[in-house]
């Protein structure tokens, strides 16, 4: 059996003193951190720092490349599981050069010990320093890869709700508006309404701004910009809810409201369409 290199000697004793470089990467960030810094998470956090020394001292110890691999896949399930933002940074930012640190202090009396030659002493952060590199790539780029995953997914669910048009009958739906409109809303509103009023075939829409206590000029022409689009579309609107500001608004645009059909409320607009349904009611 051929005898275990210097090299593979130093990563023998890193894969067995694992735990002991966690720990001692742990105490250097309670030391730079308050108390209140280390909540559940910090268990964790020492899980997988014990499992990215023992990656170290085995590619150390099988001098092989196996260990890259091993590590990038590590680093993108940690960093899948991430949640939090600042615990991302609080890991990469400073915990990877703390393990490096308690590294080179846990082997420095074994390479004393062992009597190692300078160039072999030197070549070690070669070795070791491309994989810690390599799980600070894989750990942070899945974790912004996810993030922005997630980010799209509640984007597209927040657009949803920002315009939920609601059928009634076949070809009348309501769209409910709550809340400040903004003019990035009032565009996605516009964008919403046009295409599913398409959709649903809709002859017929109610917008009710009784949700809406104030609105801006520019979102205001918006609206009301909205509601001419709908009308070359051949869908006819009714307004329900209109405050006194957003009242004032349309008429420092201009606009003619006697030009448009104006309710009161929703149930009075719903009351209406349904004798204009049912005439002989």
């Amino acid at each position: 059996m051929t005898a275990e290199t210097p090299t593979q000697k130093v990563g023998s004793y890193i894969l067995d003193q694992a735990s002991e470089i966690a720990q001692s990467t742990y105490e250097r960030q309670r030391h730079d951190f308050d108390e209140a810094d280390f909540t559940n998470e910090t268990k964790l956090s020492l899980t997988n720092t014990t499992y990215l020394v023992k990656l170290i001292g085995k590619s150390l110890q099988q001098n092989t490349t196996n260990a890259m691999t091993a590590i990038e896949e590590f680093g993108e399930e940690s960093g899948e599981l991430v949640q939090d933002e600042n615990e991302m940074i609080i890991s990469l930012i400073v915990t990877v050069p703390l393990i490096r640190e308690a590294i080179w202090e846990a082997i420095e009396p074994v390479v004393e010990e062992l009597n190692m030659k300078p160039r072999d002493v030197i070549k070690l952060p070669g070795k070791i320093d491309p994989l810690l590199d390599q799980f600070v790539y894989s750990y942070g780029s899945t974790y912004i890869t996810s993030n922005q995953q997630l980010k799209t997914k509640y984007d597209s669910t927040l657009e949803e709700l920002s315009t939920p048009i609601i059928p009634i009958i076949k070809n009348l739906a309501i769209l409910p508006l709550v809340g400040n409109i903004d003019t990035y809303r009032a565009t996605l509103i516009m964008e919403k309404t046009l295409e599913h009023s398409r959709k649903l075939q809709l002859n017929h829409m109610i917008i009710d701004l009784s949700g809406v206590v104030t609105m801006d000029t520019m979102v205001a022409k918006h609206l009301f910009d909205i509601t001419e689009a709908l009308s070359l579309m051949g869908v006819q609107v009714t307004l329900t809810g209109i405050s006194p500001s957003i009242s004032i608004s349309a008429v420092q645009l201009g606009i003619d409201l006697h030009k448009l059909t104006i309710k009161s409320s929703l149930h009075n607009a719903l009351t209406d369409l349904a004798v204009l349904s049912n005439p002989a009611t």
